[in-house]
Parts: C-alpha cells; structure tokens; sequence
C-alpha cells in the first residue's frame, strides 16, 4: 500500500476482517495496518441484533437472505456495553471504546494511523508465560 501510495498519490485503506472476536484483535489489527476492523461476531452477541445470537459471516451472499454456516455465537450484552461498557468480564468482549483507548495510551499514539508505524513483535510465550495463576484460578483466556 505505501509504494503505491508513492507512486500514485493514491491512499488504498485496508479493512481488517475475519476472526475479530474482542478488543485485543482489533488493537493488533490496527498495529498491523488496518484503518478499520469490521466487528460482526461481536454485534451480533448484543442484545439488539437482529440474529437473536445467531451470526452468518461472510458465508452470506445476500445481506437480506441469510444462507451459509449459521453460527451460534450466543448474547450476551447490550450493544452500549459491548461498545462503552462498563464491561462486566475480562476477556475484552466488552468496552471496546475503552479498550482501545488504553491501547491508545500504552503505545503512545493518539490515531490509527500513528498505530501503523507501532513495532510489532510476535511472541508466542506471552500465549502461557505468567498464566499459572490465571490457569490455577479459571481468569482471563483460561475460562
């Protein structure tokens, strides 16, 4: 995108989609240069969808004739706390506003495109790395 950005004077935005299930997925898709997530799974748990817990993703050829892989995904809040909270677990299904905002923080940047040139490191210990007591007590990803 940036050479073509150089070569032309054209801007190309990049949609993150797929697998976005919390507000870790849209802070790392963000990081990675995305200039927008598309957050279905997580509207479809609020309270208000129209799927009544029931999510089709991109399986749906037609926005108005759902088809495909139904998936459950369940419901769980309304929309205002999945968006605002205040969040009522720690798995960062819900205050996506907050979320990102400490994100925002942590890093050090106060726009998505400043989150673009954040350095990025992969690190598969941090998956169980000073987990044992989130593990011992069913907290966090161990729930």
């Amino acid at each position: 995108r940036d050479k073509y950005f150089e070569a032309s004077g054209n801007y190309v935005s990049l949609i993150a989609d797929g697998g976005i299930v919390n507000s870790g997925d849209i802070c790392k898709a963000l990081g990675c240069g995305a200039d927008a997530v598309m957050i279905g799974s997580p509207i479809a748990k609020s309270k208000e969808a129209p799927g009544n817990g029931f999510h089709w993703g991109m399986a749906t050829p037609n926005a108005v004739l759902p088809r495909g892989a139904r998936i459950k995904v369940g419901t769980f809040a309304s929309i205002k706390e999945i968006f605002h909270g205040p969040s009522k677990t720690d798995d960062g299904s819900q205050n996506f506003a907050g979320a990102i905002q400490t994100c925002f923080a942590t890093l050090g940047v106060a726009t998505v495109k400043e989150m673009h040139d954040v350095q990025i490191t992969v690190a598969p210990a941090l998956q169980t790395e000073g987990k044992i007591y989130q593990q011992a007590q069913s907290l966090g990803m161990y729930k």
